[in-house]
């Protein structure tokens, strides 16, 4: 299982090589090429991976797996080819009390509460093992790319409207929105929010306070994403009642309309 995750990595790493730049995402885009930032010690960051030490057994196994994995790593070299940063900001994995993820103060904190979670609600809904792994590992870095997300509009002083998370999670469709591989991710991502969304019993049990839209949205959302980038290629997804028609007739100038958001904000910043 290590070899699959590592070779699928293998695969999305040089699918991330080529990020998306400002005016990227189209090939019939007629836009000028997206000016990028000059180096200069304002943005001199580095994004730095760090592995803490577990204390409980499930914690623990999750912390081999991950090093074995060198989520942390790749993640880091992924956005350290892509995006310039002002200051470093450390990609920490940890034990948090909660099955969690988040960005605070110049530090992504993956949580291993939240592999130990999501492993357990993959393995009740998929049973085997390999795909199991196989959805985690493509659920984790999802979530990473979500705290990105945070991240940048932090450094990068970003100027967005509406709730953050949910412009977080438009940067996870903006990066994986650009082959094969990517989307395969952001659709194992949209899996795993629709899987969480399921263990709710009641509309007591769902968190309406929340900053971040219920995960049955997020699911939806990703999907919609998806969809909007290629209608053709993605109608099963309305066919198999996957995407309720009403809101996949509009995906696509979702889609376009986010894009052209993040090409804005990321102008000048990326390599």
């Amino acid at each position: 299982m290590r070899a699959l995750c590592r070779n699928a990595l293998a695969v999305l790493m040089l699918s991330l090589a080529g990020l998306p730049s400002p005016g990227g995402h189209s090939a019939a885009s007629t836009r000028e090429p997206a000016r990028t930032a000059k180096p200069d010690s304002a943005s001199a960051g580095r994004f730095i991976p760090v592995y803490k030490a577990a204390k409980q057994d499930d914690n623990k196994a999750e912390a081999r797996q991950w090093r074995e994995w060198k989520i942390l790593e790749d993640f880091s070299e992924a956005m350290n080819d892509y995006i310039r940063i002002p200051d470093d900001i450390q990609v920490v994995a940890e034990e948090c009390d909660e099955p969690n993820a988040f960005y605070q103060a110049n530090v992504i904190s993956l949580c291993y509460e939240l592999g130990v979670s999501e492993r357990e609600m993959f393995t009740q809904a998929d049973n085997d093992a390999d795909e199991v792994n196989d959805e985690l590992y493509k659920s984790l870095m999802g979530t990473l790319f979500h705290e990105a997300g945070h991240a940048f509009i932090d450094v990068l002083e970003l100027k967005i409207t509406g709730k953050e998370e949910d412009v977080a999670d438009q940067l996870v469709a903006y990066m994986l929105t650009n082959d094969e591989v990517g989307e395969d991710y952001l659709m194992t991502v949209s899996y795993a929010y629709s899987l969480s969304a399921e263990q709710a019993s009641s509309l007591d049990d769902l968190p309406f306070y929340d900053a971040h839209s219920l995960d049955a949205q997020r699911a939806v959302n990703f999907l919609c994403y998806i969809y909007g980038s290629n209608p053709a290629k993605f109608q099963y997804f309305v066919d198999d009642e996957l995407l309720h028609e009403d809101r996949a007739a509009g995906c696509e100038g979702e889609y376009h309309q986010m894009v052209d958001a993040w090409d804005a904000l990321l102008e000048g910043k990326v390599k």
